[in-house]
């Protein structure tokens, strides 16, 4: 059987594909991945402090869950005639009351080891072929299957 489907009921397959994938494969099983699991990092779990000191308790990436948190919160759909896009704002501060997410991603100020938690799906050359890229094609393939 062959059927032809309007490119709205396209577009909204789409657009449900695209929602599932940020809500479930990234807000939920990839940050956890990036955050929870310090395997992925090449990271010596060093505490340093603002005053050279060097503790014995070693913090991960996670730590008390502030930077985790805001960022899972934060995922924000946009839709713009033709384009959806999801965003995610990485707002948690430091006792000085600045954000730190960019110091933990680039490995900055007393952050002495980059974790560059948002590049596999942020950077498009590499996309499609680490597993976000491909639990998005998943979900692209079903929602069209579905039609």
């Amino acid at each position: 059987m062959a059927k032809l489907i309007n490119a709205k009921t396209i577009e909204n397959a789409l657009i449900q594909a695209f929602e599932a994938w940020a809500n479930e494969d990234i807000n939920k099983a990839h940050w956890d991945d990036q955050f929870k699991e310090m395997s992925l990092w090449d990271y010596d779990n060093e505490t340093r402090r603002k005053n050279g000191e060097v503790v014995d308790t070693p913090r991960d990436i996670y730590d008390l869950g502030a930077l985790y948190e805001s960022g899972i919160k934060s995922l924000n759909f946009e839709k713009t005639g033709s384009e959806v896009s999801a965003n995610w704002h990485w707002d948690a501060t430091n006792a000085s009351g600045k954000e730190y997410a960019i110091y933990v991603h680039e490995g900055l100020g007393t952050n002495v080891t980059a974790r560059p938690f948002t590049d596999d799906i942020s950077v498009a050359s590499s996309f499609f072929r680490k597993a976000p890229g491909r639990a998005f094609k998943l979900q692209v393939s079903k929602a069209m299957a579905a039609l």
